[in-house]
């Protein structure tokens, strides 16, 4: 049974360690599923069934084969009945979720605001390998996210007229460079997936974030598009620019007032 919100905040005063540790594994808990999404998503098939399987005998994955970060360790990383090697990747991502959880608690404390953040990075996640591997952003991460990042607003993480506005912006600004882009190139130049991105995004950190991370999506963009074409950035080539927008978007998330007030000094 989950803890109540009064009691983890009874835990996180009386025990710190002890309430990070059940941040962690709550969190490993969401990477296991996010090992679901990543693969059946771009797949379009159901994240609730068929139950979890081992892709080389096909047999179901039991709960006790199946408990994350443990499971993997103890059986070596192999499938109990086959002998199979499970990739190292299902580990990773369930200590990839553990350490987005706990960033969020970290970072922000047990809050409203700290759950708001690992949410949101557990979704970023999620989203940018989908974008790295397939080159699309599924609608239903994005569309969640945004309930939840309004939601989280009316719930105090910020506030709800901040978040529905962030959302607008972040949704219209990149429609607008899609737009754009298509009358000087005739081409569309970002997808929806990006647009609902974005609106994602501004739910979760306002219209002023919005702005950071599209400057800082585009910068890593630009940087990868000049590694991968030797110092040419070629405009014909796709790029997963939905996997540094949300690059971009963790940045903005831990660092973004403090960049910005860097910055402001500057100038």
């Amino acid at each position: 049974m989950l803890l109540t919100w009064q009691e983890m905040n009874w835990l996180w005063a009386e025990s710190p360690w002890l309430s990070l540790a059940v941040v962690g594994w709550i969190g490993a808990c969401f990477g296991s599923f996010s090992n679901v999404l990543v693969y059946r998503l771009p797949r379009n098939l159901s994240i609730v069934t068929p139950r979890s399987y081992c892709p080389a005998c096909a047999r179901q994955i039991r709960w006790f084969d199946n408990i994350p970060l443990l499971s993997w360790v103890l059986l070596r990383g192999r499938c109990r009945h086959c002998r199979d090697r499970i990739p190292p990747r299902y580990f990773l991502l369930e200590a990839a979720g553990s350490v987005c959880a706990l960033a969020g608690i970290i970072r922000f404390g047990w809050t409203v605001e700290g759950l708001a953040a690992g949410v949101l990075l557990l979704l970023l996640l999620d989203i940018a390998l989908i974008d790295w591997q397939h080159m699309i952003i599924p609608h239903t991460l994005t569309i969640f996210g945004m309930i939840s990042g309004v939601a989280f607003a009316a719930l105090g993480a910020m506030d709800l007229l901040t978040s529905l506005l962030g959302l607008v912006v972040g949704a219209g600004s990149i429609l607008a460079v899609s737009l754009g882009y298509k009358l000087v190139r005739g081409v569309i130049g970002m997808g929806g997936g990006d647009v609902m991105l974005m609106g994602m995004v501004g739910a979760f950190l306002g219209s002023w974030g919005v702005l950071g991370v599209l400057f800082a999506g585009a910068l890593m963009g630009t940087v990868y598009a000049l590694s991968i074409g030797r110092g040419k950035i070629d405009g014909g080539a796709k790029l997963p620019f939905g996997t540094f927008l949300a690059a971009g978007a963790a940045v903005v998330l831990f660092a973004g007032r403090e960049i910005l007030a860097w910055y402001l000094s500057l100038v």
